[in-house]
């Protein structure tokens, strides 16, 4: 008779709007889709790319100190150079730090500073001497040195998750007041207090939630809740002003006691920071005459 029904009439109005729900997340699903293709091929590249120091065949065991806490570090006429650079980033550096001792490496830009933090964990070979504990750190298996060396790096990457999955990078079974602890040793007390949701707050991705500043302090946070005996710190402060960075470090004093702690820096740290402060110089490159001038001291006068 040309009539509907109600029943039909109405699921006839409701199934375009429900075939519709699904196809709301196909851009997003397209989207994310290409970021995971662009990530796999990130991850492709970094596991074709040869070691920057390959591991020795029968490495030692690693017990740079055997009545515990952390190692004699001795480093003479050290020199390393990058792979694929044609001159040494760090040439000739010499080093002595005692176990417990809290060093400042200062230096300008291109001094070779995030140079010597790679080299301390093992990440790069090198010529003359690093020793941990009388031992040649090129003997040891790279695994077992960042297990005693740990690193926070002015470029620490910020995961896009929560507060506490970030932290628990660095030790997976930490509780909450662990968590906390080492926020509060980092310098962001007040900041973590202001979060409506605390430890599960989402940091965002590479961690736009937060100031540059807060992003390295939580870095800070997570390379102190590793408890590492060695800790290598590299330019953490570097979007922090100085009386912040000041007050960081007192704050971190308690985490720091008893390790070994060497602070990269580009500028002066305060008496009571650290224990001394020594200078990184860059490599003074030869002129690119010298080799031609060398010959003409070798010829004969006439």
């Amino acid at each position: 008779d040309g009539t509907l029904d109600g029943v039909l009439l109405a699921c006839l109005a409701l199934v375009p709007l429900a075939a519709f729900e699904p196809v709301l997340a196909l851009p997003a699903a397209a989207q994310q889709t290409a970021a995971a293709k662009e990530s796999g091929r990130r991850l492709v590249e970094i596991t074709r790319e040869p070691e920057p120091r390959p591991d020795p065949a029968e490495p030692m065991d690693f017990e740079p100190n055997p009545l515990g806490g952390p190692p004699f570090i001795e480093i003479k006429r050290l020199s390393v150079t990058w792979p694929g650079a044609d001159r040494p980033a760090i040439e000739g550096f010499d080093l002595k730090i005692q176990p417990g001792e809290r060093v400042a490496v200062m230096g300008p830009s291109g001094s070779g500073k995030s140079t010597l933090a790679a080299a301390l964990m093992g990440f790069l070979p090198y010529e003359g001497s690093l020793r941990f504990g009388g031992v040649e750190l090129a003997e040891y298996d790279g695994d077992d040195v960042r297990r005693t060396v740990g690193l926070c790096s002015q470029d620490a990457h910020v995961f896009d998750t929560t507060l506490a999955e970030n932290l628990r990078l660095a030790r997976t079974k930490a509780t909450d007041d662990e968590l906390v602890r080492a926020l509060r040793w980092a310098g962001l007390r007040d900041w973590f207090d202001g979060l409506d949701l605390g430890l599960q707050t989402p940091l965002g991705e590479h961690g736009r939630a937060v100031s540059g500043g807060e992003r390295g302090r939580i870095a800070l946070a997570r390379c102190l809740l590793a408890d590492r005996e060695v800790l290598v710190l590299d330019e953490f402060d570097a979007h922090l002003d100085s009386a912040t960075a000041e007050r960081v470090l007192r704050t971190a004093a308690a985490a720091l006691e008893g390790k070994t702690a060497v602070i990269i820096t580009h500028r002066p740290l305060p008496d009571g920071v650290v224990d001394r402060t020594v200078h990184l110089r860059p490599p003074v490159p030869a002129p690119r005459d010298a080799p031609l001038s060398a010959l003409l001291d070798l010829a004969p006068r006439g």
